[in-house]
């Protein structure tokens, strides 16, 4: 199986004040010792960018920022997907279309990605976002 990281988990990784620190540390605990039924993980770099500004905010440590940032780029079992031309203009179509969905327009890059690569489970703390557009989200493993 597939799942897709949003940035949600990975900024709750690393700062402590997230509601949801302690459900994603153990989460990537048992994702890291394949004790979930997902063997493919994907993200992409605009989750990367979020992820690590996101995180950099939240957490008011550089260090902090730099440490998921390299997790992410040297991980073996993340696969990083690319917004390239044609995803940028489907995604900004999908962003156009959705007023009555609340989603960013990385968001919609997700979907789309996702959708490319076969992917229907997400690893997000946005449930009402992605739910609406046929994806399964998993706030927990």
């Amino acid at each position: 199986m597939r799942l897709f990281l949003d940035t949600g988990p990975f900024i709750a990784r690393y700062s402590r004040a997230d509601m949801h620190h302690l459900d994603s540390v153990e989460t990537f605990r048992k994702i890291g010792r394949g004790e979930t039924p997902f063997r493919k993980l994907y993200t992409s770099d605009y989750i990367l960018d979020e992820a690590v500004t996101g995180c950099r905010q939240r957490t008011r440590t550089h260090a902090a920022s730099v440490e998921l940032g390299n997790a992410i780029l040297s991980s073996e079992s993340i696969v990083l997907l690319k917004v390239d031309e044609r995803v940028l203009g489907e995604s900004w179509d999908l962003y156009k279309e959705r007023s009555q969905i609340n989603l960013s327009f990385t968001d919609c890059t997700t979907a789309i990605l996702a959708r490319r690569h076969g992917i229907v489970e997400l690893y997000t703390y946005d449930d009402k976002d992605f739910q609406p557009l046929g994806f399964h989200t998993i706030n927990k493993l």
